[in-house]
């Protein structure tokens, strides 16, 4: 399966999205901030990642333009999470939205699967 970065501030999302994902085989590994993101970035690989667009610091969008302009991630399917952001706003923050998709917190773990398997199938 694939290997998935989750980037999110909120330690009990991370675990319950940890549990769900790794229950369908994937890798998983985690960061709790934009900063810690890019440097397990740099080392795990991903396949996807799924981003908060909310967290101390930084927003995912900064985030995401970084991860752009680094040639091994800037392919790299991301999924944006928010509670707070609407979908147009968030990807209209960033430069190129390609290979980008949205999905409103909570997070239904349904959707989640489904969003991850289409990202991953065109990814391919």
């Amino acid at each position: 399966m694939a290997k998935i970065l989750l980037v999110d501030d909120d330690p009990d999302l991370v675990q319950l999205l940890t549990m769900a994902l790794s229950a369908r085989g994937h890798t998983i590994e985690s960061a709790g901030d934009p900063a810690e993101g890019m440097k397990v970035c740099r080392s795990f690989r991903p396949d996807l990642i799924l981003l908060d667009y909310h967290m101390p610091g930084d927003t995912g969008a900064h985030l995401f333009e970084n991860l752009r302009r680094n040639n091994a991630t800037a392919k790299t399917p991301i999924l944006f999470m928010s509670g707070e952001a609407h979908p147009s706003d968030v990807l209209a923050e960033v430069a190129d939205p390609s290979n980008a998709r949205f999905l409103a917190k909570p997070v239904q773990i349904e959707d989640l699967r489904r969003i991850i398997d289409e990202m991953l199938a065109s990814a391919s």
